[in-house]
């Protein structure tokens, strides 16, 4: 994969590339251009053709140049007749065609401010909410805040009643709404095509800006977001599945209507009506309904986008696929005569519910959520194997970590035992004569011993046949938990929060770090990379993204900070760690080794730094953090140590961190002319590994092919030239290094001291800051020693 470095840019016109050449990925360009291509691909595949850019440029009145530079991007007139002809030739909805002419004509007047409560219009609305009781009735704004709502609303929704309550946030990025929808994925598309519906329509609304930045935070959303084309205004006559404690975490059905009052069109009133079933069951059954089309004109490669009917039950088992185990003891205790079928590829539940027209609705479920909402189904004789199946779906593929994963759960399920128990206790005690519960024990002596007063014989007795597997003994065990309450078996989301949200005791700010993930010295970057994958994704699960990713040559160092205290995400010896610690206390003892040493020895100084990149996440970086940085480089020797660890922490810590984006920097000559060298791009990716290109348009018709290729350059780029190492794995950084130090020694820099860094950037965004890099910044945009706001 080639790369084109800052400041260059490839023209674009001519050499645009036709549809069956690129990939159709509408959420690289939010505007048209991604959708179009989407959606002629879309397109050719329900007519079974190929839909060219020639055919649609010429039919429209204007050239196939005119219609490529649309798809490509360019600021290109559109009328209405042109918007007319793609959407007959692209079988566009209603939505669709709206969008796209809001999009010709740069989008709606910008959505203004929903009068206040206490004008005529609110209160007459506010009345019209009241009486749809008892059906659950909102208020909805432009950027789809809850501005108002009914009693009934507010019982089976409380959260409605929160300080900016929006729809789309609370529906795509909270847990709650996870739970909630019993197929929430299907909802996840829907809530994303409707914010592409009201972002074509306010192109410039910041409100909408920062919602969409937000939710893209999360990778399966900016997947969604990224590899879809759906554009829809509003849910109409929509129906879905809801667990509600409102309704005693029983599934019902709902149906929602969506109204656009006269006085306030740019908001919409959602009633919400439950379907109920017979009642005699104890659950929802199936309530009469029109049939249900596919909810998108377009195909799509991902399994029931929408939703989705089939006409026979053996149909609807068909989207389970290949290897499909049906749950017919699950599917009975469901009721409402539902067909639950396992789906080995995908590792999903096919729900699928009969309807009275005789077709049925089908719905993609997480086992998760099959489980939970059945648990008197261990009780059920036969009913072991498809528990079984479920449970082993929902832990990790790899047996190893659904060992580690079943550990954690069982001792989260072990403590909640004990402390029921002793309540249990607590109760007999009081008044054994009113509650003679037989088998009932005193919690004075049998209180389990865990924390600061922990024993020996306590630790011993509780080391599990799980820490054996794990590789721990008593003796290790003992270590572990001694002043505090640590060991292998611990909650990873519930220590998170414990850190982060309650506030912390003295105690805790000098409690050992906890070890999350035990890992030896010589775990593979494989092995480390998924073990800080696992752990980041069930802390950012719990309390959300963190301030500052970051790491140094040991591992990972990802905080959760504000000025008071840091929640610490690294790797120690024995393995991935997380404490808390004060704010400034660690600071000040980090700074502290940045400055202890010099880099006489460069390999040992590197590699002990507390940390040599930091990005701080999130959309205001205007107020960049403090941080030290290490002494510039005093010869080559040191500089390349200097690249080299910062490499192979990039090497193995951006994937997990950062995802698909990309990392990088330019070395520059900061003190004039530097022989015929300009400008070293050094660039870090998930999908290119490390990557440099060198500017080569400083040597008169440029360096020859076989000169550069003798120093191991491979291609020639609009005048630079390019080198992956991604065949090399672990030693590409230390390989990247040398052959960066190399060509600018060969090029005539005569001096580390002569060179600097300039733009520092993140593609994602935030402020990339490398403070184990030990050259001086030459952009004076930076602000900070190798920092640059992105």
């Amino acid at each position: 994969m080639s790369a084109v470095p800052p400041g260059d840019e490839v023209p674009r016109g001519e050499g645009v590339p036709e549809m069956a050449d690129v990939e159709s990925r509408p959420g690289q360009l939010m505007g048209l251009a991604g959708l179009l291509r989407a959606w002629r691909a879309a397109a050719s595949q329900r007519l079974g053709r190929q839909i060219t850019q020639k055919e649609i440029g010429i039919g429209a009145g204007r050239s196939e140049r005119w219609y490529r530079l649309l798809e490509s991007g360019a600021n290109v007139r559109l009328e209405r007749q042109h918007c007319e002809f793609i959407g007959e030739k692209l079988l566009l909805g209603r939505d669709e065609l709206q969008a796209l002419i809001f999009y010709s004509i740069g989008g709606a007047i910008s959505a203004g401010v929903a009068p206040g409560f206490e004008s005529p219009t609110r209160r007459a609305l506010q009345d019209l909410l009241d009486q749809q009781m008892p059906n659950p009735t909102w208020l909805l704004d432009a950027r789809w805040n809850v501005i108002g709502y009914n009693e009934a609303m507010k019982s089976w929704c409380p959260w409605v009643m929160e300080s900016g309550a929006n729809l789309l946030r609370w529906g795509l990025l909270s847990e709650e709404a996870r739970k909630t929808f019993v197929d929430w994925p299907k909802h996840a598309v829907e809530y994303l095509a409707m914010l592409r519906f009201s972002m074509l329509r306010y192109p410039q609304d910041p409100e909408l800006g920062a919602l969409l930045a937000d939710i893209t935070k999360d990778p399966y959303l900016a997947n969604l977001w990224e590899t879809r084309s759906e554009v829809t205004e509003a849910r109409e006559n929509f129906y879905y599945r809801v667990s509600l404690p409102e309704h005693d975490f029983k599934v019902v059905e709902l149906e929602s209507q969506t109204l656009f009052p006269a006085s306030l069109p740019e908001c919409r009133i959602v009633i919400m009506h439950w379907l109920p079933g017979d009642e005699s069951e104890g659950t929802a059954g199936p309530a009469a309904r029109p049939v249900v089309a596919e909810a998108r004109s377009q195909h799509s490669a991902q399994p029931l986008p929408g939703q989705v009917t089939a006409p026979t039950a053996a149909q609807a088992a068909a989207y389970a696929g290949d290897g499909a185990v049906p749950l017919p003891i699950f599917s009975e205790l469901h009721g409402a005569g539902c067909q639950l079928t396992y789906a080995p590829s995908t590792r999903t539940v096919i729900w699928a519910t009969p309807q009275e027209d005789g077709r049925w609705d089908v719905a993609e479920v997480s086992p998760y959520t099959v489980i939970v909402r059945a648990p008197q189904v261990i009780y059920v004789e036969g009913a072991s194997e498809e528990y079984k199946l479920l449970a082993r779906a929902v832990l990790p593929r790899d047996p190893a970590g659904a060992i580690q994963r079943i550990q954690s759960m069982t001792a989260h399920l072990r403590r909640r035992i004990e402390l029921l128990e002793e309540v249990h206790g607590e109760l007999w005690e009081a008044n054994p004569q009113s509650f003679p519960i037989p088998g009932a024990r005193s919690t004075k002596t049998h209180r389990p011993a865990w924390g600061a007063n922990v024993s020996s014989a306590d630790a011993a007795a509780r080391a599990t046949d799980w820490d054996v597997a794990l590789g721990f003994s008593s003796h290790d065990q003992m270590g572990h938990m001694a002043g505090s309450v640590q060991s292998v078996d611990i909650d990873i989301a519930e220590i998170a929060q414990e850190f982060h949200f309650v506030h912390p005791s003295e105690s805790d700010f000098q409690r050992a770090p906890v070890i999350l993930r035990p890992l030896d010295e010589d775990a593979s970057a494989e092995q480390r990379e998924a073990a800080t994958a696992e752990v980041l994704d069930v802390i950012v699960e719990r309390i959300g993204p963190p301030t500052l990713y970051g790491g140094g040559a040991a591992g990972p160092v990802i905080r959760w900070r504000d000025e008071h205290r840091t929640v610490l995400l690294d790797r120690s010896p024995r393995g991935l760690q997380l404490s808390v610690r004060r704010t400034a206390e660690l600071e000040a003892k980090e700074k502290a080794e940045f400055a202890n040493g010099t880099p006489e020895d460069p390999a040992t100084y590197f590699s002990r730094l507390p940390y040599l990149w930091q990005l701080q996440s999130g959309i205001d970086v205007s107020t960049p953090l403090a941080v030290p940085a290490v002494p510039l480089a005093p010869d080559w020797q040191c500089l390349e140590e200097s690249l080299k660890a910062l490499l192979r922490a990039w090497w193995e810590q951006l994937p997990t961190q950062i995802g698909h984006d990309t990392a990088g920097f330019n070395i520059v000559p900061c003190r004039g002319s530097a022989g015929t060298f300009s400008t070293l791009s050094v660039l870090c990716s998930k999908d290119d590994g490390v990557l440099l290109l060198v500017d080569d348009r400083e040597v008169p018709s440029g360096t020859s092919s076989a000169v550069m290729a003798g120093r191991g350059w491979h291609d020639r780029i609009m005048g630079w030239w390019q080198r992956d190492f991604y065949d090399l794995g672990s030693e590409g950084p230390a390989a990247a290094a040398r052959m960066a130090v190399e060509e600018m020694r060969v090029r005539g820099v005569a001096s580390p001291s002569d060179l600097g860094i300039a733009d520092v950037r993140c593609e994602d965004g935030g402020l990339l800051t490398l403070s184990g890099f030990a050259l001086r910044p030459c952009d004076s945009v930076n602000g900070s020693a190798g920092a640059h706001r992105t």
